[in-house]
């Protein structure tokens, strides 16, 4: 009885002990920005931060716009707030962003995003994951594949996928349960499944395909995922000894097996495709690449396109429908342009129409510190865009003052997004094939005119789904 009490007596002082040291951790770490002498949000949640909510409730640029707006009054050009137990430095003054993502790019130039190389083999050999000299030698790799003449030879593909949508929309007939967020995601995947990895996917036909619902849950975010993601930001070194796994490997051995057998199938039959997968077969011939980087790179490229170049095309296509002066001023533009092709699509006539309507201060930053760019936020700033819910494309006109209003849908500096050139022929392509052909107005009774954004998601996304009404022109 004597030993089972000091038992029962040692693993209560145990347990108290470990209950006050992670007690202790988590208030020196909402402590933070108070240690260092730098403006924060207030009134930190010993958990959950300043970001009570993210994930279940609300979007993560919800959160962000609230803090945005928080400092903006305060009059501060940055400020400090806990992700979780993560401390983040929102960066908000259009000249010291600039400074970051550019004049002091080497000082930031990593993402702090979390992949072990063990487990998550393509996750931790792509551009978003590498850091320092590894990020900087595959980034000017990789540059050349991503050049405007390579984005040309492309255009076929995505202007013949663009032609099968547009059937696909006739075939249905107006049908109004047509949910057009997972149409654009299905034709951006025929796209750029096609591009990266050889091969015809027919999800615009046909969703239920393995390689649409693999694309489904690579991008698939969960809270599980989500705190694994900052707990490997977090205790880099914990992870990789417990070989943390952020990724579903059946996804990534999915797409290694797909680029494997593609890989496999043009060489047996010598057959050379002028796509991007090609020219990564050509670096790897040369030596620049093995196959696993290979298949990360497609992996990649597919990962970081599909989605937001299908969130981009959904939401170009509500505002529109909201908006019928401004969508038959598009559709003019397009009908001009095309009469010099005799209605034949060319990557000049899309690449040429205007159709993108769419830290001294604080002493020093502790190094390892993460910082964020709300660019959302940034966006809808009355400051710098007055009105910014209102969809005005001519504040984009060229000849239009902007008064050096910030704008970044691609980033800036040397990390800006390789693929900008690639995702605006993409969404060029397919926008322009169905506005030539439709007329969209807004199905009130399913898609309210406000949205508010699927808490669960990595990009912005309707959380009621996106129906529209079709005509043909």
């Amino acid at each position: 009885m004597a030993l089972f009490r000091l038992w029962v007596l040692l693993l209560c002082t145990v347990g108290l002990v470990g209950a006050f040291s992670i007690r202790w951790f988590l208030r020196r770490r909402q402590s933070f920005w108070s240690r260092h002498g730098i403006p924060a949000a207030a009134n930190p949640h010993l958990l959950y931060g300043n970001v009570a909510g993210i994930a279940t409730k609300q979007h993560t640029s919800t959160i962000l716009q609230r803090l945005y707006r928080e400092f903006r009054e305060r009059q501060l050009p940055a400020g400090g707030f806990n992700l979780f137990f993560s401390p983040v430095l929102l960066v908000i003054d259009r000249g010291l962003i600039e400074r970051v993502l550019v004049k002091d790019f080497a000082q930031f130039q990593d993402r702090g995003l979390y992949a072990c190389e063990k487990v998550n083999p393509l996750s931790s050999g792509q551009l978003f994951s590498v850091s320092g000299e590894r990020w900087h030698r595959m980034r000017q790799q990789l540059g050349p594949a991503f050049g405007s003449g390579n984005v040309r030879t492309m255009f076929t593909t995505a202007a013949r996928i663009a032609q099968t949508l547009t059937k696909y929309v006739t075939a249905q007939g107006g049908r109004r349960d047509l949910d057009w967020t997972d149409l654009m995601a299905r034709y951006t995947t025929d796209v750029i499944g096609s591009c990266a990895f050889g091969i015809d996917c027919h999800t615009i036909r046909d969703p239920r395909t393995e390689f649409r619902a693999m694309g489904y849950r690579a991008f698939r975010c969960s809270l599980r995922r989500m705190w694994k993601l900052r707990f490997g930001y977090a205790f880099r070194r914990v992870a990789n000894v417990l070989r943390l796994c952020v990724n579903e490997p059946p996804v990534e051995r999915f797409f290694l097996q797909l680029c494997r057998s593609t890989v496999l199938h043009r060489e047996c039959y010598q057959r050379v495709r002028r796509d991007f997968l090609q020219l990564l077969l050509e670096m790897r011939a040369s030596g620049q690449l093995d196959m696993t980087q290979v298949a990360g790179q497609c992996y990649s490229f597919f990962i970081a396109g599909f989605e937001t170049s299908a969130s981009l095309m959904s939401f170009s296509l509500f505002e529109l429908a909201k908006n019928r002066s401004v969508q038959e001023k598009l559709r003019n533009a397009i009908g001009a342009a095309l009469e010099e092709t005799d209605g034949q699509l060319s990557y000049d006539v899309v690449m040429s129409l205007d159709t993108d309507y769419a830290i001294d201060a604080f002493g020093t930053i502790p190094r390892g510190t993460l910082l964020a760019v709300p660019v959302h936020a940034i966006h809808h700033d009355p400051e710098y865009y007055p009105q910014p819910d209102e969809f005005n494309p001519d504040r984009f006109a060229k000849g239009t003052p902007t008064n050096g209003a910030p704008f970044i849908p691609f980033g800036l500096g040397p990390r800006h997004c390789i693929g900008a050139t690639f995702g605006q022929m993409l969404v060029k392509v397919g926008l322009l094939a169905l506005v030539r052909s439709f007329r969209f107005t807004l199905d009130t009774d399913r898609t309210p005119e406000c949205v508010r954004f699927k808490p669960r998601s990595l990009v912005l996304v309707p959380s009621t789904g996106m129906y529209l009404n079709v005509e043909r022109v």
